[in-house]
């Protein structure tokens, strides 16, 4: 099967899924056979849940790679790609087991090997949309795609059907255009605030739950000194949820907050904790979400230079996914920061003797 396989402990730092996505994206793609142990060991219920099966048998297709432990609870893997595939691609988190089981993650595993496989892919992932623990689909939409764009990679993406938690049953569809290379550039500035739009969002509720997280956000960020454009919406979706979501859009960044409705909650409580969010972040000196960063830095260490990254929190999660980084990419890492707080991250090729 070819050289030795990169071997990795999956129960190190944060210890969650991560690792694993990072891992399979970045072996996809460099076409790097891996090993992984003890898959979320640190978790209540350890190893492979739908939504991480999911994604080791999507990247399984795209590359034809040869699996052995791709199977539900298993606390280890052995992965050997082949070379990825651009093509017409449909993967359903509920396959095996029913599961609300994030779609996006899924999707942004995959997504990474198929932007340099030669040609134009459209990947189709039913699940979990909007869910907890994972970056909303409207977050890829508004804010993770148009930051790819800025790093030269080209794609469009569209919620077909909204899946809430625990009901799952979303559809989101992604096109990626065949790319060459990285655009590379610093994360330190995030430039002159621009514009702050939003989304109120709905399923099989009272629409006046949206309107009430709208009129309240608005509120709470105009007596902030922010106008934001927040619309009102009744989405398309099997079970019942709602969300608030903003976008702040500045010369060299792009954010977005949320906050998830759930049995109990006011709407007011919803829209007042995303304007929080958005508040805390404008109010320090910051330039890119430590969850923008997590997503990005895979890509950024393709192009092989060095790098610099102002961050809004150094998580564990982020510390966590920079160690997995290091097993595919020859780099010195530099981080300056303590965990809760806002860092620096440089990145730079190792040198060579």
């Amino acid at each position: 099967m070819g050289s030795e396989p990169i071997r990795i402990d999956g129960s190190f730092g944060e210890g969650g899924g991560q690792i694993l996505r990072t891992s399979l994206s970045l072996a996809s793609h460099l076409c790097k056979p891996i090993e992984i142990v003890n898959i979320r060991k640190s978790r209540r219920t350890p190893g492979l849940m739908p939504q991480h099966l999911t994604a080791v048998r999507a990247c399984k297709k795209i590359c034809n790679a040869e699996v052995k432990g791709d199977q539900l609870k298993s606390e280890s893997l052995q992965y050997f790609p082949k070379k990825v595939q651009p093509g017409k691609y449909t993967f359903d988190v509920a396959e095996e087991k029913k599961s609300a089981g994030s779609a996006t993650l899924v999707l942004q595993t995959v997504m990474l090997p198929l932007f340099f496989a030669g040609g134009e892919s459209t990947i189709r992932v039913r699940g979990g949309t909007h869910v907890p623990w994972s970056p909303p689909a409207t977050y890829l939409k508004q804010v993770f795609l148009p930051m790819l764009g800025r790093l030269g990679l080209s794609s469009q993406m569209k919620v077909v059907r909204w899946g809430w938690y625990p009901d799952g049953g979303g559809e989101i569809v992604c096109s990626v255009k065949s790319a060459s290379g990285i655009k590379l550039r610093d994360f330190m500035k995030r430039g002159e605030f621009q514009r702050l739009t939003g989304l109120s969002a709905v399923s099989n509720l009272q629409f006046s739950i949206a309107e009430r997280q709208r009129k309240r956000g608005s509120q709470m960020l105009k007596e902030c000194g922010y106008a934001a454009d927040i619309v009102s919406k009744d989405v398309k979706a099997s079970g019942k949820g709602t969300m608030l979501f903003l976008t702040a859009e500045f010369e060299n960044m792009i954010a977005g907050f949320s906050t998830l409705g759930e049995k109990g909650k006011p709407a007011e409580v919803v829209a007042e904790e995303t304007a929080q969010r958005f508040l805390d972040y404008i109010g320090k000196d910051v330039c890119i979400g430590s969850n923008l960063a997590d997503q990005l830095l895979p890509y950024l260490c393709l192009a092989r230079r060095r790098f610099k990254l102002n961050v809004s929190t150094v998580t564990s999660h982020l510390i966590t996914n920079l160690w997995v980084i290091k097993k595919f990419f020859d780099v010195k890492i530099e981080t300056k920061g303590q965990i809760g707080f806002p860092g620096y991250i440089t990145v730079e090729p190792a040198t060579t003797s």
